[in-house]
């Protein structure tokens, strides 16, 4: 008897160590750093803390959210860490949070409810991420264009120090069927200027000419000193 007790305990701490897979999960994950964002400045005013914080900062459209998670078991496969393909739910929760903030008064005030919807993702697996592991995912804007964002996300173990994956998702932000240039939608959010025009250039040229799909080395070293979270 006591020994079934102690194994019903253990099954259900497995469970609910792998919470992040349960049914429902990934809604609730996402919606967790949309709704702060997106639903609950309509009531208590749309001029926010993080408008403000973004306005104040020369280099805030280059601002990065973090989020700390760990490797649940079921989102390791039969080689014993983190699959893949899981890599990519996690970068939805990253990038959603981060694309909700940075164009926060984009979104609260516009009459059609703008949307970014992703064009294309292009991943490195570089270190594995055991079962059970610490990490944390970083996402920013590195740069634009007339029409695209790119977004540069890190999955990192060791309080950062270690890189295990790189990510650039390609965004274009839609009025309903309009597209909003990039440039248009941050000088309406108040953080374009020519400092951060000029740093988009080089990362732009930087991620054109020097990447690809096998060289990530210059963005793994990129310099993002001037990069602070929100």
């Amino acid at each position: 008897m006591a020994f079934c007790t102690i194994l019903k305990w253990l099954i259900a701490a497995y469970l609910l160590s792998s919470y992040k897979s349960l049914p429902g999960a990934y809604f609730i994950r996402f919606y967790y750093y949309v709704i702060p964002v997106l639903f609950l400045p309509i009531i208590t005013g749309l001029e926010t803390e993080n408008i403000k914080k973004l306005k104040e900062n020369e280099y805030g459209c280059f601002s990065y959210t973090k989020l700390d998670t760990y490797a649940s078991p079921f989102e390791c496969d039969f080689y014993f860490h983190k699959s893949n393909s899981t890599y990519f739910e996690e970068l939805d929760f990253s990038r959603g949070g981060l694309m909700c903030k940075i164009f926060q008064k984009l979104m609260l005030n516009s009459k059609h409810y703008p949307y970014i919807p992703v064009a294309n993702v292009f991943t490195n697996f570089l270190k594995e991420i055991k079962p059970f592991q610490k990490y944390s995912v970083t996402s920013r804007i590195i740069c634009w264009d007339d029409k695209w964002i790119y977004v540069m996300s890190r999955f990192t173990i060791k309080n950062g120090t270690v890189l295990c994956s790189l990510s650039l998702t390609k965004y274009v932000l839609k009025d309903g069927r309009k597209t909003i240039k990039p440039k248009d939608a941050l000088e309406y959010c108040g953080i374009y200027n020519e400092k951060v025009a000029k740093i988009s250039d080089e990362n732009l040229k930087l991620l054109t000419e020097r990447c690809g799909f096998h060289e990530t080395v210059p963005l793994e070293n990129l310099d993002l000193s001037y990069c602070s979270q929100i």
